[in-house]
């Protein structure tokens, strides 16, 4: 394999581990907050609430994207509002990159829709400062208010 197309197999094998995940994983039963793998509990791994309490940018991506994998996609947008747009962006990612390798011919097109791609990752990064603004202010605002 040519040293160039090594990235692309990084993002290929990335995003096949998050989608297989998210199909593997059991969703959260109604009134937890963990996922499950058939019988095992997975708890909830954030440091930042462990630490401080206050959610980080990801809090909840993990149970947003299994939720919507499952076709649940009210509770999807409840645990995270990126987490369907993440979800989506992830099997882009994971087309695009699939298809360097399947599809020679078309290699040339796919890097560039790739570089596309990657542009995409910096809205999405912007996306979710701004959502975690949001939920910050929200979270502040309960804290506060009698």
């Amino acid at each position: 394999m040519r040293s160039e197309l090594y990235p692309h197999l990084v993002i290929l094998i990335a995003c096949f581990c998050i989608l297989a995940a998210a199909l593997i994983l059991q969703p959260a039963s109604p009134g937890t907050s963990h996922l499950r793998l058939g019988k095992i509990s997975i708890p909830d791994m954030c440091i930042l609430r462990a630490t401080t309490g206050l959610p980080c940018p990801g809090c909840g991506l993990s149970r947003s994207m299994v939720a919507a994998m499952h076709g649940d996609l009210g509770r999807s947008l409840a645990y995270h509002q990126l987490g369907l747009l993440t979800l989506v962006y992830v099997f882009l990612q994971f087309v695009c990159r699939l298809g360097i390798f399947v599809i020679p011919g078309w290699r040339t097109r796919m890097v560039r829709y790739g570089r596309f791609l990657n542009l995409g990752l910096v809205v999405l990064a912007i996306l979710f400062g701004i959502n975690w603004i949001t939920t910050l202010i929200s979270v502040t605002d309960h804290v506060i208010s009698p």
